[in-house]
C-alpha cells in the first residue's frame, strides 16, 4: 500500500510539472491576458516552485541560454526517487 501511495503522489507531481511545461508554451513572459490558461499556469507555478527551486539553483551555474530546464531536471529527479523507493520497498 505504501509503494502505491508514493508512486501515485510522485506520478501526480510529474503530471503537474508536465502540465505546467505545456501551459508555458501558451503563456509568454509578456502575456497580459488574464484568461483561464494564465490563471492555471500561475497556480501550477506557485504550487511547483518549491520543487523546482533547487533545480533552478543548480542550473543558474550552467549557461542554458533562454531555455529553462528546471522542470525537466525536477521530473528526472522525481522519477529517480520513485524508482529508488520502489526498489527499497
Amino acid at each position: 500500500m505504501f509503494d502505491f501511495c508514493v508512486s501515485l503522489i510522485i506520478s501526480i507531481l510529474i503530471w503537474i510539472l508536465i502540465a505546467q511545461a505545456v501551459l508555458s508554451w501558451f503563456v509568454g513572459p509578456y502575456s497580459r491576458s488574464r484568461g483561464a490558461i494564465v490563471s492555471i499556469y500561475r497556480a501550477l507555478s506557485s504550487f511547483t516552485y518549491p520543487l523546482t527551486r533547487p533545480a533552478r539553483a543548480i542550473l543558474t551555474k550552467v549557461n542554458t541560454g533562454p531555455m529553462d530546464f528546471s522542470l525537466l531536471l525536477t521530473v528526472l529527479f522525481l522519477i529517480a526517487i520513485r524508482e529508488i523507493l520502489m526498489r527499497l520497498v
